[in-house]
């Protein structure tokens, strides 16, 4: 709670924070479009936490691939800050099967 206060009461500290909420809402329109007509191919990893399944049902409708959920029980809306280990012992082993996967590149000679 220390470094909340300390950086969202420095001038402009919440400006960072709420600054992609308030794009989204500007740009929904334009996000929508795009998710519709390119949707992304790359590998995708949902972390809900609080939120329930709204991050799976979010990205879901804007991939082109299979969606890989995971949900943090116990976790709030700050899952890096509020449960580190839970969330690295998610991530790792889902960039383990992407990398694992993943088509070597070959650059020219």
């Amino acid at each position: 709670m220390d470094e909340f206060a300390r950086t969202y009461s420095r001038p402009g500290g919440f400006r960072g924070v709420s600054g992609p909420y308030g794009s989204m809402l500007r740009e929904g329109a334009d996000i929508t479009t795009l998710a519709a007509t390119r949707p992304l191919t790359a590998p995708v990893l949902a972390v809900g936490a609080g939120g329930g399944a709204f991050t799976e049902s979010t990205l879901s409708s804007a991939v082109d691939s299979p969606v890989r959920s995971v949900q943090l029980q116990g976790v709030g809306h700050y899952a890096a800050l509020e449960a580190p280990d839970q969330l690295a012992a998610t991530l790792l082993p889902f960039c383990e099967d992407v990398d694992a996967s993943a088509v070597p590149v070959r650059l020219p000679s």
